[in-house]
C-alpha cells in the first residue's frame, strides 16, 4: 500500500468530511473513495486504534458501495485486501477490541457477493463465523440458511427425486415391486418426504426474499 503513514488529524479530517456531506448512496460513497483514492490507497499503518477504527468505517462503507453497485467480483477484491491490511494493523496495534460492527460488516459483504456469485463454499462458513459473534442477528442467520441451501441444492434435488420414485412406484408399478416392500406405505412416505422439502425451501426462500428487500 506505499509508505504514506496517515496521521490521526488527517484521517479525522477526513472522515470529518465524509460524514458532514455523507449521503447514503452508492454513488456518493464511491465519489467520495475515489476523489481520496490517493491517500485511501497509499496509507501504509496508523499510530493508534482510532484512527485505525474511523478508516474500517470509510472501506466498510465503500465496499458496500461496491456491492450495491452489483459489482461483485470487486467487492470481494476489495474486501480480501483490506481484511490482510486492518488485521495486520489490529495485530501491529494489539486493538482486538476493535473488532466490531464495522469491522465484521466487511467479511459480511465478502459472503453476500460469494453468495451472490453462487460461491456458496466461501460464503456459508464466513455466514456461520458472523453467526457466532451476532448470534441475535436475523440478516446472518437468514443468508446463512440460503447459503447452506445453496450448497446443498443437490440434496434437496435428490429427495425430491427419490420422493416422486416412490409415489409412482405406489400407483403405478406396485404390483411388480417385491412382497417385502408392499407393506411400506411408499405414498405416504413419499408425500411426508416431498411436503417437508418444500416447506423448507418455501422457508429459506421466503426469508431470503424478505431479507434481501433491506440488503
Amino acid at each position: 500500500m506505499g509508505n504514506f503513514n496517515m496521521t490521526n488529524n488527517s484521517i479525522g479530517n477526513l472522515y470529518s468530511d465524509f460524514r458532514s456531506t455523507f449521503e447514503n448512496s452508492p454513488d456518493f460513497i464511491i465519489d467520495f473513495y475515489n476523489k481520496n483514492s490517493i491517500a485511501l490507497n497509499n496509507i501504509s499503518g496508523f499510530s493508534d486504534k482510532e484512527e485505525l477504527r474511523l478508516y474500517i468505517e470509510i472501506i466498510t462503507k465503500y465496499i458496500e458501495a461496491i456491492y450495491h453497485k452489483n459489482h461483485y467480483n470487486e467487492a470481494i477484491d476489495i474486501a480480501n485486501k483490506q481484511q490482510a491490511f486492518i488485521d495486520n494493523e489490529i495485530l501491529k496495534l494489539n486493538a482486538h477490541d476493535i473488532k466490531d460492527a464495522w469491522y465484521h460488516d466487511i467479511a459480511f459483504v465478502k459472503a453476500m457477493a460469494s453468495s451472490r456469485l453462487k460461491d456458496y463454499k466461501t460464503a456459508t462458513p464466513i455466514f456461520r463465523e458472523l453467526m457466532h459473534f451476532d448470534p441475535k442477528n436475523d440478516l446472518f442467520r437468514d443468508w446463512y440458511n440460503h447459503s447452506l441451501y445453496g450448497q446443498r441444492i443437490w440434496l434437496v434435488n435428490l429427495i425430491n427425486i427419490v420422493c416422486g420414485i416412490l409415489i409412482v412406484s405406489e400407483i403405478f408399478f406396485k404390483e411388480y415391486l417385491p412382497n417385502i416392500i408392499n407393506g411400506f406405505p411408499l405414498i405416504g412416505l413419499g408425500l411426508f418426504g416431498l411436503l417437508a422439502n418444500w416447506g423448507f425451501e418455501y422457508y429459506v426462500k421466503y426469508s431470503f426474499k424478505r431479507t434481501t428487500k433491506t440488503d
